[in-house]
């Protein structure tokens, strides 16, 4: 019998504890919370453990050089639940500076300790971070790029920031959040430290559905076109069909651009989303969810493909759950 007592398996720095429970597993990733009964070959299906360290993680981190406690920016989602949790799962204390209107009140429960503020109050945030002794700080969570146009809470400091940007894409704006809290003496870190293992390696996710010849020649057409799309900071997702690009996501985001191209293309589409080509994993990091899911269902899109080892992947059993009743394949892409 397995128990957390027994010495945990390092996955990179994530920890993984294994339960036996009357011929079923109970698995515990990152968060220290049982996830609920699977056989223990379903574990290490959907871990999906290589054999060998990917080249891909040089770099990834012990648990013994996590560091001793962290700020974490919260937008909107799960991405910055799940890395609160993991973060204190590894003896990190979090401190979260929660945005008004984007972050889940979960974030309670889930942090050490949440002050809560408007986009855009900057000075308060960097007063209330050096207030918390916070020198590293993570940035996760959803915040609409049309939120930009919205100058409500904007403080002088966030004005001041915004005028020396050179455009307002993404990457220009998040470098500039970058910048001014660096000035501050306050280190932007990975956002994926503590989740490599939700990072899939190159692999087909539905085994039992892999992509059609005419899918993987839209996802062969398609996923070059993605990654000059997203090396330009336009977005991260196109969808195709038949070698044509039906949409490129704007600022709308993924889930209205998946429904658009199923308004103009109908059934049948391939989504594809990317990493940057110099993807920096202190921001916008491409995340695959439930809702991208619901969102190919709802528009009768055939597949998937999202790039290895740089996509975090959320809620993967009901993932998968959702694209074998859809009829959908998924797969990752090197490269």
């Amino acid at each position: 019998m397995w128990g957390r007592d027994a010495p945990p398996l390092e996955l990179w720095g994530g920890r993984f504890f294994v339960q036996l429970d009357n011929d079923a597993v109970r698995a515990s990733a990152s968060t220290g919370h049982d996830t609920g009964p699977w056989r223990i070959a379903a574990v290490f299906m959907q871990m999906n453990f290589p054999d060998e360290r990917p080249d891909h993680a040089e770099g990834w981190p012990a648990a013994a050089s996590f560091p001793r406690r962290i700020g974490l920016i919260a937008g909107g989602g799960d991405f910055p639940l799940l890395l609160a949790r993991s973060a204190r799962a590894n003896g990190v204390e979090i401190i979260v500076f929660a945005l008004k209107g984007f972050a889940s009140r979960e974030m309670e429960m889930a942090a050490d300790k949440v002050e809560w503020l408007e986009l855009g109050q900057a000075e308060k945030a960097i007063q209330l971070m050096h207030a918390h002794g916070i020198t590293e700080v993570a940035m996760a969570g959803r915040v609409p790029h049309n939120s930009i146009f919205q100058y409500r809470h904007f403080d002088w400091r966030a004005l001041k920031a915004l005028a020396r940007a050179v455009n307002k894409k993404a990457d220009s704006l998040l470098g500039i959040v970058t910048s001014e809290l660096e000035r501050a003496g306050i280190r932007v870190i990975d956002s994926t430290m503590f989740l490599k293992s939700l990072m899939p390696g190159a692999e087909l996710l539905t085994p039992a559905r892999p992509p059609t010849k005419r899918e993987r020649h839209d996802i062969d057409f398609g996923y070059p076109i993605a990654k000059v799309v997203a090396g330009q900071d336009i977005g991260q997702t196109i969808v195709v069909k038949d070698g044509v690009v039906a949409a490129v996501e704007g600022i709308e985001g993924t889930d209205e651009c998946i429904l658009r191209a199923g308004r103009l293309a109908g059934g049948g589409c391939v989504v594809i989303k990317v990493s940057k080509p110099r993807q920096d994993n202190r921001f916008d990091v491409p995340v695959i969810g439930r809702q991208t899911l619901l969102s190919m269902r709802e528009s009768h899109c055939a597949a998937l493909a999202f790039s290895a080892w740089q996509c975090l992947l959320f809620d993967r059993e009901e993932v998968l759950r959702i694209a074998s009743e859809a009829d959908i394949a998924i797969i990752t892409v090197e490269g």
